[in-house]
């Protein structure tokens, strides 16, 4: 009785398993759309590691270079700003289109290149490689307390209008930069040309505001060395100055279009460059930008 049970057992197996393979093989859509949405799913928690990687890399090679300025008096500020450089430049690089730049996600996503439900982890994922770079620099260089590798103000008084507007251009100028690297099909020279004008910019504002241009270089320190001065100028500012950026470069790319129609002509219509499916990246192209 418990064999003929068995038997029936493994039958009824058998014709499920049959039934099964018969759906799949009568619905081959239904089989590629889960091999699709497991190949997307792949791709993001890619992209969300990239994010944190090229995070993680940038903010502990900043921190490294701003302490071995301040602790050994072995770099001077522009050294520094030619390390950050060469570290930008390196990443996009390397790992390939990168943002590991809030400011450039949001307006990414803003201007419709990155689902909204993507940002805050992207977000997270900046700021956990932020973290933890902050927290390898401490174990590697071993600061005290009075060595900072944050940005700060730098001017006396404590005055901030100067700094946040400083930061505020910059992160515009930069956003315009990473929109023709962008558009651009060499990647290398597109990393090196947003690594330069990284390094560029910072040189020129830095002792000013300490050249962040970016909330995760700021908030990251900010957070691990418990020091919050004037930490909303570098969420603010480099968020602002990004959105302006990408706007001025659109206005200034549809200007033919502008042009056209004031003088009541036709615009000459330009082939747009292919674009990628996601925004992943300072070098991702998108025709907008």
């Amino acid at each position: 009785m418990a064999e003929k049970d068995f038997a029936d057992g493994v039958g009824a197996v058998d014709e499920q398993d049959l039934e099964r393979s018969c759906r799949d093989q009568d619905d081959p859509a239904a089989a590629a759309d889960g091999v699709s949405r497991g190949l997307a799913i792949g791709h993001f928690v890619r992209e969300l590691m990239v994010e944190c990687v090229a995070s993680f890399l940038l903010v502990f090679w900043s921190a490294v270079a701003a302490l071995m300025q301040e602790m050994h008096g072995t770099l001077t500020f522009p050294m520094v700003c030619l390390v950050v450089a060469l570290t930008v430049g390196f990443v996009l690089c390397w790992l390939g289109p990168a943002h590991f730049n809030p400011a450039v996600t949001l307006t990414f996503t803003v201007f419709g290149y990155l689902p909204w439900p993507k940002l805050p982890l992207y977000v997270v994922a900046q700021l956990a490689g932020s973290l933890l770079a902050c927290v390898a620099a401490n174990g590697v260089m071993k600061p005290r307390e009075e060595h900072f590798y944050g940005t700060a103000p730098m001017m006396a008084g404590g005055h901030t209008r100067l700094p946040f507007l400083l930061e505020l251009v910059a992160s515009a100028v930069l956003m315009i930069v990473i929109a023709i690297a962008a558009r651009g099909s060499n990647q290398t020279a597109g990393g090196l040309a947003i690594g330069a004008a990284v390094g560029t910019l910072g040189l020129v504002i830095g002792p000013v505001s300490g050249g962040s241009m970016n909330p995760i270089r700021t908030l990251g320190p900010a957070i691990v060395l418990g020091r919050y001065t004037s930490v909303w100028i570098y969420l603010v500012a480099p968020v602002a100055g990004m959105l302006i950026g990408a706007l001025c470069n659109r206005v200034v790319r549809g200007s033919d279009a502008i042009l056209a129609f004031l003088c009541g002509t036709k615009p000459t219509r330009a082939v747009a460059p292919r674009a990628t499916p996601r925004a992943v990246g300072s070098l991702a192209s998108s025709p907008h930008y």
